[in-house]
């Protein structure tokens, strides 16, 4: 389990089922501890190791980001808060919250931002002043969320916003996609330096056993072709020039997902057990 450091509050991102990852969040001055879409209970109550629990935050209402929640409340005395479009599918759940509304949290402040896509309720979490981005499954590390609830307009709406963050954002995305995204990503931009840099780190750390997360706006920015979408080189590869950024980014979705639909049957296997990518 690897974490990063950011002023007083440090991450760990503990790897669960096949490819997802919870978070747990510390305040290194008062070790109060938060968890970010727990989807199994077991796993984070061994690492906390009998501490208490403040909060437990879900993005969404997807199985694999809620199944912990009721275990880990019941034995550490945490409030859960989610969105509150989800409230009535998300377990044990004692706060809604949506746009415009903020958490504390041992002292810090994080941010409830709407974004609309893989579900209709999804929001994320912004540690403004830290620089941490609990993204949930709307972005990932070279790529974004199916979108399943909304339209792709509102996915891109949301994309769109997260993607005006500070560049030194640090983004913590729910699942390891890193390696499948970037097979899709450089079929989109094969000249993109920046990408073919990043595909390098990706082997580099999944062969070593260590997660692809998190990743920096900066990065997604400069090599994620989903936040990329009004890029020259993009609408050019896709015959989109006068397209509106939101169809771009509608084509560019299908086409991942059709990429997956062959990736799943080349591999003989079932695509990642996560339900976000």
């Amino acid at each position: 389990m690897s974490f990063e450091k950011r002023g007083a509050l440090s991450v760990k991102v503990l790897p669960i089922l096949e490819d997802n990852y919870v978070f747990i969040i510390e305040d290194v001055r008062t070790g109060a501890l938060a968890v970010v879409d727990p989807s199994e209970a077991g796993p984070v109550l061994d690492v906390i190791d009998g501490r208490r629990v403040d909060l437990i935050l879900n993005t969404h209402h997807h199985w694999d980001h809620v199944s912990g929640n009721t275990e880990i409340k019941r034995k550490t005395g945490a409030r859960i808060i989610g969105p509150a479009a989800e409230a009535d599918d998300i377990p044990a759940i004692d706060q809604g919250v949506h746009e415009g509304d903020t958490i504390e949290f041992a002292g810090h402040v994080a941010r409830v931002l709407d974004v609309p896509g893989n579900t209709i309720g999804h929001v994320a979490f912004w540690f403004e002043e830290a620089g941490l981005l609990f993204s949930g499954d709307t972005i990932f590390h070279l790529g974004c969320g199916r979108v399943q609830e909304a339209m792709p307009a509102q996915m891109w709406t949301s994309i769109d916003k997260l993607r005006s963050l500070p560049p030194e954002t640090l983004i913590y995305s729910s699942h390891e996609y890193a390696a499948d995204n970037a097979r899709f990503a450089v079929t989109i931009e094969p000249q993109n330096e920046s990408l073919r840099q990043q595909i390098a780190s990706i082997e580099e750390r999944r062969a070593a056993g260590l997660p692809t997360v998190p990743s920096t706006l900066a990065t997604e920015l400069a090599a994620n072709p989903f936040l990329r979408v009004d890029q020259d080189s993009i609408r050019s590869r896709l015959d989109s020039e006068g397209s509106a950024n939101w169809e771009v980014f509608a084509k560019l979705r299908r086409l991942k997902d059709a990429f997956r639909e062959l990736d799943t049957l080349c591999k003989g296997s079932k695509y990642p057990r996560g339900v976000g990518s």
